[in-house]
C-alpha cells in the first residue's frame, strides 16, 4: 500500500498529483550472488521530475547511500522547498531542487539580498547553499533560490530555516565526588544553553534512576534538576549522568560518587591505545574500538570529536557497546567532516581517562575510463 499526501501548491490539482504518483515505479529483487538490487522506474517523464535521486540502504551494522541526479531538457523548475531545521553551531547545506536542462546558473537570496553576504556562507558549484557555523540570530529566516537558464528563462522558489540551539550543560564542580556513609549527597543538573522543551534525566552507571535505590530527584524549573540522596550508602557509590535532550541534540553531564566507609576504592581505568587506518577517503567506512583494560567497574565510556560530545546522528556514526569495558565506534560513509580527533573517555568512581586518536578523510578517488 502506498500513502500519499499533498500539500503546497498542489492541493488545487490533486488528479495531475495522483499521475505523476503512478507514472513512478519502485521495485527490487536479489541476485543469485545474494546482492540486492533496486531501480526506479518513470514513465511520461516530465520536466519537475529532474533533479537529484537518492539510494538509501541499511542494516543492523549500520546504513549507507547514494545521489545520482537526473537531467531532463526543459525550462527552470524548482519544487517545493520544505522547512529546514538547522541545528546551531553546525554547517548547513540548503540544497536548491531545480529541474531542467540546462541551468545556466543558480543563486540564493535572503531578506532580498543575495548571498553569500559574509566569509560564513557560500554557494557551491551545484547550486548548494553552505552555511557555516550556523547562529540562530543571523541565519533563521526565508531563503529563496532562482535557476536561470541560456535564454533567460527562470524560476524561484522560498522555503524556511529555523535554528534550533542545543544544550549545553554547566559543568559539574568535580569529576569525582567523594563523601562518608550517613552523609547527605545533592547534585544539581543546570542547563545554561539551550531551546525549549528541554527533557532533564538522571542515571546511575548508564541506567535510569530507580526509585528502589532510595534517591529522589527534584525538577527545579525547565533548566535546572537536583539529585537528592539523604543517607548515602556503600552501593550509591558509582557514575552519575545528567541527560539533557531538545529537537537539536542530546547532552549529558558525569559526577562519580564515591561513598567511603564499607567501600573497596576502585582501580582507575586504562584505555588500550587505538587509532583509525591510513588512507582513508570519502565514501569508504572505518571502526575503531576503546577498550579498557584496567580498572574496576562500574565504568562509563564516551566519545569525543574535537572536544565535544560526538553527535552521532549528525555526523552519521554508530557508537555501541560491545561490552562493560569496549565501545565499537562505526562509521559507515566517510566524508570531510569527519575529519578530526576522537576521544574516548573512560571514567569510574576513581578517575576519568583519556585517549585520541586523529582521524584523515581525504577526498573521492576519481577513477578515469579509457575507451
Amino acid at each position: 500500500m502506498t500513502n500519499f499526501y499533498v500539500t503546497g501548491e498542489e492541493k488545487g490539482n490533486l488528479r495531475r498529483a495522483k499521475l505523476r504518483l503512478t507514472r513512478f515505479m519502485i521495485g527490487q529483487y536479489v541476485t543469485v550472488h545474494g546482492d540486492v538490487i533496486s531501480h526506479v522506474n518513470i514513465s511520461h517523464v516530465m520536466v519537475e521530475d529532474g533533479g537529484e535521486y537518492s539510494c538509501a540502504a541499511e542494516n543492523r551494522a549500520g546504513k549507507t547511500s547514494h545521489s545520482a541526479r537526473l537531467n531532463i531538457y526543459g525550462l527552470p523548475y524548482i519544487r517545493l522547498i520544505p522547512k529546514v531545521t538547522a541545528v546551531a553551531g553546525h554547517t548547513l547545506y540548503l540544497k536548491c531542487p531545480v529541474a531542467g536542462y540546462p541551468i545556466e546558473e543558480i543563486h540564493w537570496e535572503r531578506g532580498g539580498r543575495e548571498l553569500p553576504e559574509d566569509m560564513r556562507q557560500k554557494v557551491q558549484t551545484d547550486g548548494t547553499l553552505e552555511i557555516k557555523e550556523v547562529q540562530k540570530s543571523l541565519d533563521s529566516g526565508v531563503y529563496t533560490c532562482w535557476a536561470r537558464n541560456k535564454q533567460g528563462h527562470s524560476a524561484r522558489r522560498s522555503g524556511e530555516v529555523a535554528v534550533i540551539v542545543p544544550p549545553k550543560l554547566n559543568p559539574f564542580h568535580s569529576s569525582i565526588l567523594s563523601l562518608n556513609v550517613g552523609d547527605r549527597a545533592s547534585i544539581t543538573c543546570s542547563v545554561i544553553k539551550g531551546d525549549i522543551p528541554l527533557t532533564i534525566t538522571w542515571r546511575k552507571d548508564g541506567r535510569p534512576i530507580d526509585p528502589t535505590q532510595r534517591m529522589s530527584v527534584t525538577q527545579v524549573d525547565q533548566y535546572n534538576s537536583i539529585l537528592l540522596i539523604e543517607n548515602l550508602s556503600a552501593d550509591h557509590t558509582g557514575n552519575y549522568s545528567c541527560v539533557v535532550r531538545n529537537t537539536a541534540a542530546e547532552t549529558e553531564g558525569h559526577q562519580s560518587l564515591l561513598v567511603n566507609g564499607n567501600c573497596i576504592v576502585p582501580f582507575p581505568p586504562n584505555i588500550e591505545p587505538f587509532a583509525f587506518q591510513d588512507g582513508l577517503a570519502e565514501g569508504m567506512r572505518t571502526r575503531t574500538v576503546c577498550g579498557v583494560s584496567k580498572g574496576d567497574p562500574p565504568l562509563t565510556l564516551k566519545w569525543l570529536k574535537d572536544g565535544d560530545p560526538l553527535l552521532s546522528t549528525l555526523l552519521g556514526a554508530n557508537v555501541s557497546t560491545l561490552d562493560q569495558y569496549s565501545s565499537l565506534l562505526n562509521i559507515p560513509s566517510l566524508s570531510a567532516a569527519h575529519s578530526g580527533d576522537y576521544t574516548c573517555v573512560a571514567s569510574n568512581p576513581a578517575a576519568e581517562v583519556k585517549f585520541t586518536a586523529s582521524l584523515q578523510v581525504k577526498g573521492k578517488v576519481k577513477y578515469t575510463r579509457h575507451f
